[in-house]
């Protein structure tokens, strides 16, 4: 990076990426903290940490940290030392308005990167859109080591399941839904047995059956004792507000959510997509909330290690399913075609419609939320007076987004006026409203 490079990523403020760290004199930020700052980094989107800027921007100049100077190889070195596996950064120094500043740069790392003292600190945005590390929870911690060495969770066994545990209503919906939309002839003509070995779920061994035959065809006791994060919650807010709930095995979900296609219209790719790519690891259900003008779906745990949330909004083909298997036992149904193509193919009915695209928030760390608006294109509205300004603003913000009080702080409009700005901004479908009550913020669509 150049001097102005480091000065023009600077100006954009601290967030995911970017870090800011005061070091006025040795008793600032140390090496210690330097290597668990560049762990989370890398444990998130990779980033840079710039020593010698404090947290509203401006240059403060790095106090040395080898003696009279700041050695960059030396600083790399420790990193490199003192991190498992042994993380690689860049150590840039520049001097700015008269001071030295020091950039220290990672890229994303595949697998979680530990600290050699057992830290394991990631990156996300807490309830009001700060930036700030935090530790890896369990849950999450596995997920990251399963998806970095390859692990098909839905071939993990099933420890203690046996073939009772397999619903055969839930076979035999696989069935129809393959005879229904076209779907691989020979899973018809095969037994229950048949169709779950031929899909990769059974075997022999000691533990015959995986995760992948629970979630697909696992009776109800089944499902809570291996999978107790399975559930998928329908909220239907066009007419009376009403809520469906089910734990269903996946097979008969899928049936199930097929029979209502006209009433879930674009909704129900998204809903399949969610069910197939989850983290089955993550607490919490899919949820899929049908309003008039949009339809939203949310999905635990962060988008699969190698998808980009842009690209897929673009509708580009992205091949990096949670779990391959799940994935093409789907598509022996013909519900999908093959991992990778769900996206692409909605962006094509979404421009034949003249819809707008799907919109991505929330997709690090415990979730992904998928919206798509029924209504045309947003830049059909003309903007004026509050609204205009409110809209710009937060569309400056991107993915931080901003609370109420933020825009009326910065607007200079009361609380009262930046509440209705953005009501109608929501309302016209141009904002996005996340959160309740004091988590609430607002992100352009």
């Amino acid at each position: 990076m150049t001097a102005a490079d480091i000065h023009e990523s600077i100006t954009q403020g601290q967030g995911l990426t970017r870090v800011f760290a005061r070091r006025k004199s040795g008793a600032f930020i140390n090496e210690r903290r330097l290597i668990e700052t560049m762990a989370s980094l890398a444990n998130t989107e990779g980033g840079t940490l710039f020593i010698g800027v404090d947290s509203d921007g401006s240059i403060s100049g790095c106090y040395p940290f080898h003696g009279e100077k700041t050695d960059p190889a030396e600083l790399a070195m420790s990193v490199r030392r003192y991190t498992n596996p042994p993380l690689h950064v860049e150590v840039e120094i520049a001097r700015l308005d008269g001071e030295e500043v020091v950039a220290v740069r990672t890229e994303a790392h595949p697998s979680p990167v530990a600290t050699t003292w057992g830290a394991y600190l990631t990156r996300r945005l807490n309830a009001h859109g700060v930036a700030e590390t935090v530790g890896m929870d369990p849950t999450y911690l596995f997920t990251r080591y399963r998806d970095a060495n390859g692990i098909d969770w839905a071939l993990l066994p099933a420890e203690g399941a046996t073939p009772e545990d397999i619903d055969p209503a839930a076979v035999q919906h696989f069935r129809e839904l393959a005879a229904a939309l076209g779907g691989e002839a020979r899973m018809r003509q095969r037994s229950d047995d048949g169709i779950v070995r031929a899909l990769g779920f059974r075997d022999d061994s000691p533990t015959p059956l995986t995760l992948g035959a629970i979630a697909l065809f696992g009776r109800a006791p089944a499902i809570r004792r291996w999978l107790p994060y399975h559930q998928l919650v329908i909220s239907e807010r066009r007419r009376t507000h009403q809520t469906h709930r089910s734990t269903a095995p996946l097979a008969s979900m899928l049936h199930a959510l097929t029979e209502k296609r006209a009433e879930l219209g674009l909704a129900l790719p998204l809903a399949v997509n969610a069910l197939i790519h989850r983290d089955y690891f993550q607490p919490g259900p899919v949820y899929v909330a049908l309003e008039e003008d949009r339809s939203t779906v949310s999905s635990p745990g962060g988008l699969p290690r190698g998808v980009d949330a842009r690209e897929l909004a673009l509708g580009r083909a992205t091949y990096a399913p949670r779990s391959l298997h799940l994935a093409t036992a789907i598509s022996m149904t013909g519900l999908t075609r093959a991992a990778g193509t769900g996206m692409p193919r909605l962006r094509e009915q979404l421009d034949s419609a003249g819809l707008d695209p799907v919109s991505f928030a929330g997709t690090h760390g415990r979730g992904v939320t998928v919206t798509v608006t029924h209504a045309g294109p947003a830049a059909n509205h003309e903007l004026k007076g509050n609204e205009a300004r409110v809209f710009e603003l937060v569309q400056r913000a991107g993915r931080a987004g901003l609370a109420s009080g933020e825009v009326a702080e910065r607007t200079g409009l009361s609380q009262q006026q930046s509440y209705r700005a953005l009501r109608k901004l929501v309302d016209a479908a141009l904002l996005r409203r996340i959160g309740t009550t004091r988590t609430t913020r607002y992100y352009i669509k």
